[in-house]
C-alpha cells in the first residue's frame, strides 16, 4: 500500500511540474534536493561521473548521458555530504577525484548546489589514452544554477530554499532567495 501511496505524490507532483519544467520526485523525510552540475569545457566527453557518499556503507551516484558543455541533474538523495570520485571516459580510463576534496553538503528540505566541475582534455582519436592530460577545475556558477533551476523547476524555486554547499562561502543564493521572499 506504501508504494502505491508513494506512486500517487510522484504522479500528483509530476502533473503539477510540468508547467514547462520537468518532473522530479516529491522529498521524503532527511531528503534534500542535489544539484549535480558539470561541464565539458573542451576535448572528449566522458561517458559518465560518479560521485561518492560518506557513511558506514557508502554508495556511488552514477551520472551518464553527457553531452558537450552544460551537464545539470537535480535528484532526491538522503541528507549529507557528497565528493566527486571518478569521471569515466572509458571502462578502464578515468580520472580519480576522491583526494581532489570537491564536496557537496545536502541539507534536508532544500535544493543544494555544490558548484560546477570543469573538464578540459586531450585524447588520441581511438579514445583509449590521454595524450595532453586532463585537467579539471572547480568553479562557482551560482548565477548559471539558479537559471538552469528557474527554466527547469519553477515551482520546486517556489517551495524550496536554494542553499550553497561548496568550498568557499557563497551570500548569492541568500541573497536572491531574501529579495524573492520580499516580493
Amino acid at each position: 500500500m506504501e508504494w502505491l501511496i508513494r506512486f500517487c505524490a510522484v504522479i500528483f507532483l509530476s502533473v503539477l511540474l510540468q508547467s514547462n519544467a520537468t518532473s522530479i520526485e516529491p522529498l521524503e523525510e532527511n531528503e534534500g534536493y542535489l544539484l549535480v552540475a558539470f561541464n565539458v569545457e573542451s576535448g572528449y566527453v566522458p561517458s559518465h561521473v560518479q560521485l561518492e557518499s560518506g557513511g558506514f556503507m557508502g554508495s556511488s551516484l552514477k551520472f551518464d548521458s553527457l553531452k558537450p558543455r552544460d551537464n545539470h541533474w537535480l535528484i532526491p538523495v538522503d541528507a549529507g555530504e557528497y565528493s566527486w570520485d571518478r569521471i569515466f571516459f572509458t571502462k578502464r580510463i578515468y580520472l580519480n577525484l576522491e583526494d581532489s576534496d570537491f564536496k557537496i553538503k545536502v541539507e534536508p528540505g532544500k535544493i543544494n548546489y555544490g558548484g560546477h566541475i570543469s573538464l578540459y582534455t586531450e585524447m588520441n582519436s581511438n579514445r583509449d589514452q590521454l595524450l595532453g592530460g586532463a585537467r579539471v577545475y572547480f568553479n562557482n556558477r551560482a548565477s548559471k544554477a539558479m537559471i538552469f533551476l528557474d527554466e527547469q523547476y519553477p515551482a520546486l524555486m517556489t517551495r524550496y530554499e536554494t542553499v550553497y554547499s561548496g568550498k568557499q562561502r557563497d551570500h548569492f543564493f541568500t541573497h536572491v532567495n531574501s529579495l524573492r521572499n520580499a516580493q
